[in-house]
């Protein structure tokens, strides 16, 4: 190798290292508001006792507090869709997090039940660019092979925040209250939009343009969303999310610590730890699922497949045996977080499936099917423990875990069904 080959191989691994770190740093901001919104919509498993205790929270109500943020967050899918493609991830999670802190301050200044779902109404907008910035700020500064296996990253790092709100917020709450936890929050929030609009840079440095985006007529807008919504293969990937993810959230975001206490009758603290082992599955499952899809070439399918129908299993196997001993329903919960964490690989599928320029609304789209399941399930769900006493409410969890793997179950058929006919209709 002559000496200018050494020199331009040397400057080469300068510059993919040199970006490499830029991306990192741009990645801070947007994964410390994720990681917020994780927390803020995980939360509610351990403010459940508290909130039943010093407001008189009903399991419905319960439902439709948590279920506030959900349905919030999954309105603004569509506009922030919209605004990610046309002024890109920076501008849009920073405004939208700044919206964030005055859901955050509302909440915890709350004394009603209807003052507390205008809170967390207001945390679900704000917090509904967080996620899918991150991925169209990624799709932007890694190559498209790799964004499977990076996105299970970002999703296993945003889990800190679930994380956080297991056992940390259980200590907390015991130490300092919920009250106080959340106007802390408010101030982590305040920080994250700073420095949003600090670090965070749309695209590499190679592929900045010259002149700005032109902006989109609404006729534009519109026309991209359709052509979003007329793709079959994004029909298929919406009916699992609506039900995957959504499963997941179900449990380990609300129901889950109601069920440990009531069932079980176990500890804040005790509730935080088996929580967190299911947290820590969900946290190691995105990157599994990521790497397994880049040694299988990129193929999403089989393992989309696998994740939903072993979940179900896992839930089946909940309502019909977990009740009877702690150990069980501890380890069902772990193995559901881990093997059910799939959906970095719907949100892969769903930037294959259309071009560049309409990936933030195949994201979006993706995340409003999720996010509403966790608004429907949720309240579902609460609609069903509600129909049995205290002393029966073993019963109501068995048909809520029931409930949530059989449509899970039917989710998954859909997808393989639709996904051979599709197969059958290309090669005819």
């Amino acid at each position: 190798m002559t000496e200018k080959n050494q020199t331009d191989v040397t400057s080469t691994r300068d510059e993919r290292g040199q970006g490499k770190l830029a991306f990192v740093l741009v990645l801070v901001p947007l994964l410390m508001s994720f990681s917020l919104s994780q927390f803020y919509r995980s939360a509610q498993a351990l403010l459940a006792d508290s909130l039943r205790g010093e407001l008189g929270v009903t399991p419905e109500q319960l439902g439709l507090i948590s279920g506030s943020f959900h349905f919030a967050f999954a309105l603004m899918q569509i506009p922030v869709g919209v605004m990610l493609d046309r002024y890109g991830p920076r501008k849009t999670n920073g405004i939208m997090m700044i919206v964030t802190v005055l859901g955050v301050i509302v909440f915890a200044r709350a004394h009603t039940v209807t003052g507390l779902m205008i809170g967390q109404g207001i945390i679900g907008m704000g917090c509904a660019a967080a996620f899918m910035a991150t991925l169209v700020c990624a799709s932007r500064w890694v190559a498209p092979e790799k964004f499977a296996a990076t996105s299970g990253v970002i999703v296993a790092l945003s889990l800190l925040g679930v994380l956080a709100s297991a056992t940390p917020l259980a200590a907390l709450i015991e130490y300092q209250g919920w009250r106080g936890v959340y106007f802390w929050l408010a101030g982590l929030s305040l920080l994250a939009v700073v420095l949003t609009f600090v670090m965070v840079r749309d695209e590499p440095p190679h592929m900045r343009r010259k002149q700005p985006r032109r902006g989109e007529s609404m006729r534009e807008v519109l026309q991209g969303i359709m052509e979003v919504w007329k793709n079959r293969q994004m029909w298929l990937l919406v009916a699992v999310g609506f039900f995957a993810y959504p499963t997941i959230l179900t449990v380990r975001g609300l129901w889950g610590g109601p069920y440990l206490h009531d069932v079980f009758h176990l500890s804040p603290v005790e509730v935080g730890n088996i929580l967190l082992g299911m947290t820590i599955g969900m946290i190691a499952g995105p990157p599994c699922y990521g790497h397994v899809s880049r040694i299988m070439g990129g193929r999403a399918r089989p393992l989309i497949l696998f994740s939903v129908f072993i979940s179900t299993a896992l839930l089946i196997c909940q309502a019909l045996f977990g009740a009877g001993h702690v150990w069980l329903a501890a380890v069902l919960m772990m193995a559901h977080g881990f093997l059910g964490s799939c959906a970095t690989l719907n949100y892969a599928a769903s930037r294959a499936a259309v071009p560049p320029h309409l990936v933030g609304r195949a994201l979006t789209t993706v995340n409003l099917a999720t996010f509403g399941g966790l608004f429907v399930l949720q309240g579902l769900a609460g609609i069903i423990i509600g129909q049995y006493p205290a002393d029966a409410a073993m019963a109501g969890y068995q048909w809520m875990f029931a409930f949530l793997g059989i449509g899970l179950g039917i989710a998954g058929l859909a997808f393989m069904i639709g996904g051979r006919a599709r197969k059958a209709a290309k090669n005819g």
